[in-house]
């Protein structure tokens, strides 16, 4: 895939909407320092659910890998 230009524009995105569309439940297990983490992650986000930690953590994470595969 070609680079992309330092004259192309940045892309800008739409502010995710956290837990507003539900669409469905992840019920997955996870260990117990991830389950820690998602904890210490809901009070430093200062959000009130573990579904918006990870609404978050996937837009943030889905943000870089466009970025770094040079996606529209």
């Amino acid at each position: 895939m070609p680079r992309r230009s330092k004259t192309t524009e940045p892309v800008v995105a739409t502010p995710p909407r956290f837990v507003t569309e539900p669409d469905g439940f992840l019920n997955v297990p996870v260990s117990r320092k991830t389950r820690d983490e998602i904890h210490h992650l809901k009070k430093s986000m200062r959000v009130s659910s573990q579904a918006e930690v990870i609404e978050k953590a996937v837009a943030i994470v889905r943000a870089i890998d466009i970025a770094a595969r040079g996606e529209d």
